[in-house]
């Protein structure tokens, strides 16, 4: 079936200036990978005290969500606000169930259509599906993980079946860059929580013989900053582990996937997604005790950079992200 053409709504709590982390870079990415396709979007966000100036300096129009106690509430702040705005043919993409877990009963009256997408610890933490991430996943028009390993989660939590033609692995929205001369030294972006692995970068850092530089471990830092740091390694690292009751895998690897859009190759495991955003990269069997002849000959390798920069722009990038979703949501 055929719609006139949609305006698409990016709906989010986290979101720049005030938000860092990979939904809100993915938020940033695709809503103007979007705009500069000539797309119609408008993003919703969560408010925070430092955006009027920054929305001013974007193309996208951003309407920024009141409400308190977001992490129990944000489903009811975004229903109240959408409320307000949606209307006919619209795709709202969610980027998560939560937010989008009040949405049903308006995105239908209201004759609009629903995607979520699922980038990581909202399933991969859950034992079972909520009641309400299976009310939502039903009335969605399309299911978006970011990962194969994100669709195997849905289907282990019992919300798709294997053959659910609604479910379509989403390219990230990186932006193209530049490949840029390999520098010297590792560098581990992540959050300072004991899944991310910072202990094992330490570990192999040290065993190499090799500085580590450590981005956000401190505290959040700027995207900008984080790619500055990437772009000055030969190798960035990221080993990740489960909880001991197996849960909590990392959905893909976002940053993976940015240092390769700038032809620094990645180290990973096979945890959760990692290999998928690792690409052509190294995949560690065992990240505790690495193989340190295996990851000198990679470092040591000369078309690695140029390797992972041309996987990145294959797989992923604004056009693969959009061909994606125009699958999902033909229209004309």
């Amino acid at each position: 079936m055929s719609h006139p053409h949609p305006r698409w709504l990016v709906l989010t709590t986290d979101f720049p200036p005030g938000f860092v982390g990979g939904v809100a870079s993915w938020a940033l990415d695709l809503s103007l990978a979007l705009q500069e396709a000539g797309e119609a979007v408008e993003v919703f966000a969560r408010r925070t005290p430092e955006t009027t100036d920054f929305d001013a300096s974007i193309g996208p129009s951003i309407h920024r969500m009141r409400g308190r106690h977001w992490g129990r509430w944000q489903g009811t702040w975004a229903r109240l606000t959408m409320g307000r705005a949606m209307r006919k043919h619209d795709i709202v993409l969610a980027a998560s169930w939560r937010v989008a877990a009040g949405l049903a009963p308006l995105v239908q009256r209201r004759g609009a259509r629903l995607a979520i997408t699922f980038h990581g610890s909202e399933i991969t933490r859950l034992r079972t599906a909520p009641p309400a991430l299976l009310r939502i996943a039903n009335s969605a028009d399309a299911l978006l993980p970011v990962s194969n390993f994100l669709a195997r989660e849905l289907q282990r939590l019992g919300v798709v079946a294997p053959d659910d033609p609604r479910v379509r692995v989403l390219p990230m929205p990186v932006p193209h860059r530049a490949q840029v001369p390999r520098g010297s030294g590792l560098v581990c972006v992540a959050r300072p929580t004991p899944l991310k692995g910072i202990d094992r970068a330490q570990h192999l850092a040290q065993a190499m013989g090799l500085p580590l530089t450590l981005v956000g471990t401190d505290g959040h830092v700027s995207r900008i900053q984080a790619m500055d740091a990437m772009a000055k390694a030969t190798a960035i690292v990221l080993l990740p582990r489960v909880d001991a009751h197996g849960m909590g895998a990392e959905g893909l690897g976002l940053v993976l996937l940015e240092a390769a859009m700038m032809g620094i190759p990645s180290i990973g495991c096979r945890t959760g997604g990692v290999p998928e955003a690792v690409g052509p990269g190294l995949l560690l069997d065992n990240p505790d005790n690495p193989n340190i002849g295996q990851v000198a000959t990679f470092l040591a390798d000369s078309d690695a950079g140029t390797c992972a920069h041309n996987w990145a722009r294959e797989h992923h990038g604004p056009e693969r992200t959009l061909h994606v979703l125009r699958e999902a949501f033909p229209c004309g």
